[in-house]
């Protein structure tokens, strides 16, 4: 499969209803970068997905905030661990991020046939990466940068929960632009 291939079947519909509306149309011009968050489960088991609602939020101590849906799989691996890493995708990995565009849970995307809805994906498959020394989570080898943190703070906001994390330790792996929505032509805002 050809990467224009790849970032085309990621593609989804905006979670929200159409037509749009104009505060939708004003979120959604918002620049939003790409960023595979990855976790462990509690008996080690890693898990990765696609976040592009990340910043930084302090310098001392450096603190990250992530959004994350309520029901995320990696959200509850980050409750019960306390801990996750933060991978960020350069410019020309469209697909790799596309391995990443939808839920580890198929059963998640509403309108999947029962058999559809049933597919656990490991999103890892075939993805070269090693566990942090800090965390265990998965640092990804083809991204541009990688950051671990410790879970501080969880903030229930909406659908999504905010994790604020103290990065623990980083590393830059490559020279490059970072990967952005707006590359892709894919949308998580409105």
């Amino acid at each position: 499969m050809s990467s224009k291939d790849a970032v085309e079947r990621a593609k989804y519909e905006p979670l929200r209803s159409k037509p749009p509306e104009p505060v939708s149309d004003a979120l959604e011009t918002m620049p939003y970068g790409l960023y595979i968050v990855g976790s462990r489960s509690e008996d080690g088991q890693p898990n990765c997905m696609m976040a592009d609602w990340l910043m930084q939020v302090s310098f001392e101590p450096r603190l990250l905030l992530c959004s994350l849906e309520n029901d995320a799989t990696t959200l509850k691996n980050i409750r019960a661990t306390g801990v996750f890493s933060v991978n960020v995708l350069p410019a020309d990995a469209g697909e790799l991020a596309a391995k990443f565009a939808q839920p580890r849970d198929a059963s998640k995307i509403k309108g999947r046939s029962a058999e559809a809805s049933a597919v656990i994906y490991d999103k890892l498959q075939d993805v070269s990466h090693t566990p942090g020394a800090q965390t265990q989570c998965p640092l990804l080898d083809d991204a541009l940068a990688w950051l671990e943190c410790r879970a501080e703070q969880f903030i229930e906001a909406g659908d999504h929960t905010l994790v604020i994390g103290r990065v623990l330790d980083g590393a830059v792996l490559r020279d490059g632009e970072p990967l952005t929505q707006r590359m892709l032509g894919w949308s998580y805002g409105g």
